[in-house]
């Protein structure tokens, strides 16, 4: 008998051990998911690399945890994520933000954008815009340096009458060629923007190899410089300014206070050069995003 006590005591304990240790792992889990946060991106090297950015800083300076969640798809995948609680932070533009996500046309001053944008996403999302990172990414049209100068085109108006007449082939990248901004190029110009579709990664070499004539891009692209392409000028500002700055839900930044911190030091910081720099070092010398945003991080003393 005095030997069955012992040995379920000994069973008891053992379990109790067991439970115990189970306990304190999910203890530990729960509160290492919960000093987390995702930072999320879109699917190109730039966005990448300001979500790294992002991502670093956080993570060198504060004792908070960051998973990524990058290269996702476009604006609106991005947007839902950050809705949906799968991501907590992402690079956005509000270029972007006026006609992908709000579906409006307005056409303010750079800083009335910014306060209509700060205003409408927190009363209808609770989500918040940091300070602008310092640069604009614009979406633009462009086409062979060469070609454009003997055809004597140098901005969109000039487009109309080669579109007209079928003499030019136009090829938009999938996200770009369904968003506001082809609506709004075809009402200010009345242009007839029929287009193929080629992925954003053939873009820039697809005009440069004479397959397509005109395509749209990224005004920060160190590819078009590569090309020798040139941005066409859009002479009647239908397109609004694409600011860039990090989004995040209120939720997060109230929990984490810190982030805003730290996020404030990247205000102004990064420049039209720098982010065409930054770009390059990733497209064309092939360095990994993480690297090329921790230089970066370095090389501004910010970590």
């Amino acid at each position: 008998m005095l030997v069955f006590k012992k040995r379920f005591f000994i069973l008891v304990t053992f379990v109790s051990i067991v439970i115990f240790s189970f306990l304190l792992i999910d203890f530990f889990q729960i509160k290492s998911k919960s000093n987390t946060v995702v930072v999320g991106s879109k699917n190109c090297t730039e966005n990448q690399i300001l979500a790294e950015i992002i991502a670093n800083l956080i993570e060198k300076n504060t004792d908070i945890k960051v998973k990524r969640k990058l290269n996702l798809e476009g604006t609106l995948i991005c947007f839902e994520a950050l809705k949906s609680k799968d991501i907590d932070i992402y690079p956005e533009y509000s270029g972007s933000a006026i006609f992908a996500i709000l579906k409006e046309n307005i056409s303010n001053t750079d800083d009335l954008l910014f306060k209509y944008l700060k205003k409408t996403f927190l009363e209808k999302f609770n989500i918040k815009w940091l300070n602008p990172f310092g640069f604009e990414n614009k979406y633009v049209l462009c086409m062979q340096s060469k070609k454009a100068k003997k055809l004597d085109i140098c901005n969109f108006s000039d487009l109309k009458n080669y579109t007209k007449t079928k003499k030019l082939n136009i090829a938009f990248d999938p996200e770009f060629s369904i968003r506001q901004e082809v609506v709004a190029i075809k009402n200010s110009y009345s242009l007839d923007l029929k287009h193929e579709i080629i992925d954003q990664s053939l873009l820039y070499f697809s005009v440069h190899s004479d397959v397509v004539d005109v395509t749209n891009g990224f005004s920060t692209d160190s590819k078009i410089e590569k090309y020798d392409l040139l941005i066409l000028e859009d002479d009647k500002k239908a397109l609004p300014s694409y600011i860039a700055a990090p989004l995040i839900r209120k939720e997060v930044l109230d929990k984490y206070p810190k982030i805003k911190t730290e996020l404030k030091k990247l205000d102004g910081k990064i420049t039209d050069e720098k982010i065409k720099k930054l770009i390059y070092l990733a497209d064309e010398k092939k360095q990994k995003v993480y690297d090329v945003a921790r230089t970066f991080l370095k090389a501004e003393k910010l970590i």
